[in-house]
């Protein structure tokens, strides 16, 4: 395997920093970079990711001047192909098209992988922007389909908003939560950067499990079986199950196996 895959975020971020919620390292007016956690996980576009800077070699890429680490877009499915030791796909979101690769830890690694994910169907995908053989590509930690369409329109105006608070970040606090946000599609309703309870939109028991989840700074994320004991529940199914659609709203991840999650926000 000419590369390894990787765990997307295995250090993860706080909400905010230093003004914007997404971290990296930034420009101050006076020239100087101030670095800052790379690791917290920023929603993007393709065209974003097609432009992003490169300094120089092997150095991160930056977004808007500020560097990024684990990124997520959404987009169709465009072509798909496997090998032996990766997933390849070509994705696309209206402003450009991408590919990613999905790599294999083995040959029994591929179950499950790809369930769902069809040609011309949205998915959502995590990973890092690398570079091979001089072409740009996403090598990514998870692929999944989007079921919610509802979930593409909340990830363009939360790509924006976070693209906004970096470029002009007073403008940020105190802010409103970004157009479109409704009770029904909470998956991406944003906190305001003032303050405020940061996850007094979600269902009580999400809720607790993203207090837990966001305040574990081991880099590795917090089992499942842990973050159940924390939130005080007498089922761990119920913790799964509100894991996994904490997921699915792009709130958590998994980071070094699927037991393991970390707050993407």
């Amino acid at each position: 395997m000419s590369e390894n895959p990787y765990y997307a975020g295995r250090d993860g971020g706080g909400f905010m920093q230093g003004g914007s919620p997404y971290g990296g390292s930034q420009q101050s007016p006076g020239g100087e970079g101030r670095k800052r956690n790379n690791q917290s996980l920023r929603p993007v576009t393709v065209q974003q990711i097609l432009n992003a800077d490169q300094p120089v070699p092997e150095s991160d890429f930056q977004i808007d001047g500020t560097d990024v680490g684990p990124i997520q877009f959404v987009g169709t499915v465009h072509n798909m192909s496997s090998t032996a030791t990766n997933f390849s796909y070509e994705i696309g979101d209206g402003y450009g098209y991408i590919d990613v690769r999905q790599w294999l830890d083995s040959s029994d690694d591929e179950s499950g992988k790809t369930e769902g994910i069809e040609q011309d169907k949205y998915v959502s995908v995590i990973g890092t922007i690398k570079v091979f053989g001089g072409k740009r590509h996403v090598s990514a930690q998870t692929v999944r389909p989007i079921e919610d369409h509802n979930e593409v329109y909340h990830h363009f105006l939360k790509a924006l908003q976070v693209s906004l608070s970096i470029r002009n970040p007073n403008a940020a606090k105190g802010g409103a939560a970004p157009a479109g946000n409704n009770a029904n599609t909470d998956s991406y309703a944003a906190p305001a950067a003032g303050g405020g309870d940061v996850y007094g939109h979600l269902a009580p028991m999400q809720k607790k499990i993203m207090e837990v989840v966001s305040a574990d700074t081991s880099g590795e994320g917090m089992h499942v079986r842990h973050v159940a004991r924390l939130c005080g529940a007498t089922s761990i199914e119920d913790v799964m199950v509100g894991i996994e659609q904490l997921m699915g709203q792009g709130l958590l991840y998994s980071t070094i196996d699927d037991l393991h999650v970390a707050a993407a926000t």
